[in-house]
């Protein structure tokens, strides 16, 4: 199949999760990350927030065996996060054990993760965390523009959502105080 498809399959699918709106978030943010891993081959999707150097994992996907679940944490300077969102850009690791800069990288020793792609997710201007997706296994081949385009895309999605949530939660506060006062 073509990048081309794969990527207007990867189009359609984001639609479809966009228009799940009434099963909830948690739902659409797990039906992204699914996505992510079937466009990536990789077997690891993490939603993380980043706050004063805690890295907290808001949801992720995970195969069996892979002991990891929503509200766990890390410090956020072992973590390929950390990389991502010093380069304030998607970052991809193809083989991270082969890499003189990455391989020395605390992420690597403590995770042993060989492949990685991620991005830093920002709303109204400030970073909330990363979309990442990650194995243990070397990726196959070297990450493609359209990989990167499909993340950025997820990514713009995530941050569109999670600034209407900002907003909603916004919205509710100041009209129960707009009831209140009168």
């Amino acid at each position: 199949m073509s990048e081309i498809n794969i990527s207007q399959q990867v189009i359609r699918r984001l639609n479809q999760i966009n228009q799940a709106r009434a099963q909830g978030f948690d739902y659409q943010l797990i039906e992204l990350l699914k996505l992510g891993l079937q466009r990536f081959n990789l077997d690891i999707g993490i939603l993380s927030r980043i706050e004063d150097k805690l890295y907290t994992v808001v949801n992720c996907v995970t195969p069996e065996g892979v002991e990891m679940k929503p509200g766990d944490t890390f410090d956020f300077d072992i973590t390929y996060c950390e990389i991502t969102c010093g380069a304030d850009k998607p970052v991809a690791l193809e083989h991270v054990g082969n890499d003189d800069k990455y391989g020395t990288h605390p992420a690597y020793s403590s995770f042993g993760l060989e492949s990685y792609i991620g991005i830093p997710i920002r709303v109204e201007g400030e970073l909330y965390g990363t979309l990442n997706f990650s194995s243990a296994m070397p990726y196959p081949r070297k990450f493609s523009d359209f990989d990167i385009d499909a993340l950025v895309l997820m990514a713009s999605w995530l941050e569109g959502e999670l600034l209407r949530q900002r907003l909603e939660k916004k919205l509710d506060q100041l009209t129960k105080e707009l009831a209140h006062s009168n």
